[in-house]
């Protein structure tokens, strides 16, 4: 069933493995594209930690820089997690059916397959989550040592992978804590606990830096947010037939009762304290990307409440209304491109743009990287390292989508007041240069960038052209000055 399971994974999300990265996963292939000893820092820069990057940097120095490449890592975590839900269902089940409809909802779901072929470690997360909750499970059970050992590597790896999985670790220790049935259990979780901090507390200065930027998130992520209330409401619907169901005919305590108590404390009680987080000002967590760990565990909740069903139409009869309402509501509704960002033709067309021009021409790139916004008033302690950022803000351009060598220069913009010039642009920048503007966002965003820019430097004169080639939310646009401009009129 798990390889059938992955079959149907890999199809429903091979179409999507080819199209253009869009900016998150650009800083991917910025963080790998030179050395490996430029992968932490570069990482960090992005609020991220090293270990996925290190993943895909040795990946990709097998197989190149490529697309495909870069998302490979992902997409094997996304098509492995599909598989381990359906067997994890037969497992607890012995029941192909329940088996079948929790692989097929992991498997069509918009999440998972967006996470499966993104180059970013989302997928690789929800693997861990899975682990993590299957071994908290058998320890509840049974308390054996090569399960602890295990719970502190796949904890320890998984906050590796990414710092806000930390969130799931806490919560699930606090769940194994009220569901263990005697005091030596919780007294190993300490121990377990311990171990997990002293291989985790080497990195709290990068924690203690990251806590300073939250204000960063908070721009975006709001506890009102109504696309995080859409993904948790539709994400959450399928398991309304068993909810239901489970409510007719749990009359006592069981270990398939515990297990479901253990599985949907983990869906809903990180969810709850994000929001509440998020809410309160502390750290602007309620994010479907921090909260990944928890949505993949939504089959396994639906897994363990249709164990509860003793009657076996019933159970049928939940199955199939939880896999329709699935398909309605959290399927794809074509298979291909999702992200919308093609960086990739938008570079190409910028390429022959400067290749064609004699002319030395700068490229000004808006790249909507909130971290960017250090070049507008870089603090004392930074100006050492401002090159590292002013290349973090043109990585768009400067690693799988590389502009041609050309005589000119380049130079990023910041988050807020995009467009608006950098003091680095107006120390180092020629007046009498044409300039090609890339800008992350669509038509209005790209002309009201320009704006900004021409705002900005008013005692330059430029004439604004739009190319032909343009796409949906990457634009671009050719600022020629204004004496030039009149030279090349008929």
């Amino acid at each position: 069933m798990g390889v059938g399971t992955a079959l149907l994974a890999v199809v429903l999300r091979w179409p999507a493995i080819g199209e253009s990265l869009w900016v998150d996963e650009l800083h991917t292939a910025w963080v790998v594209s030179d050395g490996i000893a430029d992968v932490p820092y570069r990482a960090e820069m992005g609020n991220q930690a090293s270990f996925y990057f290190l993943i895909v940097w040795l990946w990709t120095q097998l197989t190149g820089l490529h697309e495909w490449s870069l998302r490979l890592p992902s997409l094997v975590g996304g098509v492995l997690c599909a598989g381990l839900i359906a067997a994890i269902a037969h497992r607890w089940t012995r029941d192909v059916w329940v088996a079948a409809a929790a692989g097929i909802i992991a498997a069509m779901d918009i999440d998972w397959i967006f996470f499966a072929t993104e180059a970013r470690v989302y997928a690789l997360v929800q693997v861990m989550a899975v682990v993590q909750v299957l071994l908290a499970w058998q320890l509840l059970q049974h308390d054996r040592r090569n399960d602890w050992i295990w719970l502190v590597v796949v904890t320890v790896a998984s906050f590796y992978l990414h710092y806000s999985t930390i969130l799931f670790s806490f919560c699930l220790a606090g769940m194994i804590v009220a569901l263990a049935d005697n005091q030596r259990k919780r007294q190993h979780l300490l121990i377990a606990a311990g171990c997990a901090m002293m291989l985790i507390v080497i990195v709290l200065p990068v924690l203690a830096g990251i806590f300073q930027r939250r204000e960063n998130w908070a721009q975006f992520i709001t506890a009102t947010s109504r696309n995080e209330w859409t993904r948790w409401g539709t994400a959450l619907a399928a398991l309304v037939p068993f909810v239901l169901l489970t409510a007719m005919y749990v009359r006592h305590w069981s270990a398939e009762a515990r297990r479901a108590v253990l599985i949907g404390g983990m869906v809903f009680v990180p969810i709850a304290t994000a929001w509440l987080t998020t809410a309160t000002g502390v750290a602007a967590l309620f994010f479907g990307r921090y909260l990944i760990s928890s949505e993949t565990l939504i089959p396994l909740l639906l897994v363990s409440l249709a164990a509860l069903v003793p009657a076996s139409k019933w159970r049928m009869g939940g199955l199939v209304l939880a896999v329709v309402i699935a398909f309605g509501l959290r399927a794809p509704q074509y298979l291909g491109p999702m992200r919308g960002e093609d960086w990739r033709t938008i570079t190409q067309a910028a390429s022959r743009e400067l290749e064609s021009n004699p002319q030395p021409t700068d490229v000004l790139i808006s790249a909507g990287l909130i971290e960017t916004d250090i070049l507008a008033r870089p603090p004392k302690r930074l100006m050492l390292f401002m090159h590292v950022w002013e290349s973090y803000a043109r990585l768009p351009i400067e690693s799988i989508y590389a502009l041609p060598e050309h005589e000119g220069d380049h130079f990023g913009l910041t988050y807020t007041n995009p467009g608006k010039a950098t003091p680095e642009y107006r120390r180092d920048s020629q007046a009498d240069r044409p300039i090609v503007l890339i800008v992350r966002g669509t038509q209005p965003v790209a002309d009201q960038v320009v704006q900004n820019f021409l705002n900005s430097m008013p005692d330059r004169q430029y004439v604004v052209t739009t190319p032909e080639t343009q796409t949906a939310r990457v634009q671009w646009r050719v600022l020629l000055p204004r004496d030039q401009a009149a030279q090349t009129e008929p």
